[in-house]
């Protein structure tokens, strides 16, 4: 049997969002200049839950850290490369 309920003792207002938890995403991107890397340290700024973006265009490699969606930031860095013609991947999520 269930136990008694004693009403709603949640003190979250009544359409909340569930917090997130800080995630870290590496990408590969194909930058070749610093160009590539600012357009995207822009568009990962404008994602919602964006903490820190890390560029690295020697190694093409993009880190971004906060409580983001990690299918947002995917799908945004993957149109950008498809406009500028450059590959990108997801590496890893952390």
């Amino acid at each position: 049997t269930l136990a008694p309920t004693m009403g709603n003792l949640c003190a979250c207002p009544p359409n909340a969002k569930p917090e997130r938890k800080e995630t870290t995403l590496k990408y590969y991107a194909g930058m070749t200049c610093g160009g590539c890397s600012s357009a995207i340290t822009r568009i990962a700024k404008s994602i919602e839950g964006v903490r820190d973006i890390q560029c690295d265009v020697a190694k093409k490699e993009v880190v971004v850290v906060g409580t983001m969606d990690e299918k947002t930031v995917t799908e945004k860095f993957t149109k950008w490369g498809e406009k500028s013609s450059k590959e990108v991947k997801l590496l890893e999520s952390l």
